[in-house]
């Protein structure tokens, strides 16, 4: 149990960053785990659809080149997708107003909480 509140921590920091407008935690596979976002916005519904049905393709890709992390603009966000297990990638999506090195330090550091919190 300590591990899902550490876990759930994690995503409620991440999240809190001004300038995030979700944090969602995929399973590989795209199906999302546990979502941080601000209510029902039209914008970002479409822009977790788009990414359940890219995301086992981009971790192929990521794989194949060796990266850590990726970024996509799509609309006015910046979507940084950072595999955080062996079973779950976590995506945080920012305003490209957002402190784009402190939103991506702190998912990188989020997703080694996880890969603890997972493994």
């Amino acid at each position: 149990m300590a591990k899902v509140k550490r876990l759930e921590e994690t995503l409620d920091g991440l999240y809190e960053i001004e300038g995030v407008e979700a944090c969602i935690l995929y399973r590989i596979d795209g199906v999302p785990i546990t979502i941080r976002t601000p209510g029902y916005r039209e914008h970002l519904l479409e822009t977790m659809f788009w990414l359940e049905k890219q995301i086992k393709r981009v971790l192929g890709e990521m794989n194949r080149e060796g990266l850590r992390e990726t970024i996509f603009y799509f609309r006015n966000n910046r979507i940084l997708i950072a595999p955080s297990s062996r079973s779950t990638v976590l995506v945080t999506i920012a305003e490209a107003e957002a402190n784009q090195q402190l939103v991506s330090l702190e998912t990188l550091r989020a997703t080694r909480i996880i890969g603890e919190c997972v493994a």
